[in-house]
């Protein structure tokens, strides 16, 4: 999704693939400390909010999604301009 990347409040980052996986995770760290909203697209009909998740400037969080969970699509949408990483792990 991001990888060190200029973002700009309220635009959201591509759509990253997020189904075929039985284990995701996402690390999300940035230069300011932003609410990043994680937007699933579950049945193809559009974008709805997965979580917002804080993240403290210099720091790295890292969210677990529950085993089973499945969505065709996943994107970021930072509150704040930043220099952010949204990272998806995949197993």
């Amino acid at each position: 999704m991001w990888k060190n990347a200029g973002v700009k409040a309220g635009e959201p980052s591509l759509p990253f693939l997020m189904t075929g996986y039985d284990r995701k995770s996402v690390t999300l760290s940035s230069d300011k400390t932003v609410d990043i909203t994680l937007q699933v697209n579950t049945d193809l009909a559009g974008w709805h909010t997965y979580k917002t998740i804080r993240v403290p400037a210099g720091k790295t969080v890292t969210h677990t999604f529950p085993e089973g969970y499945s969505a065709h699509w996943i994107r970021a949408i930072s509150n704040k301009d930043c220099t952010a990483t949204v990272w998806m792990k995949y197993e």
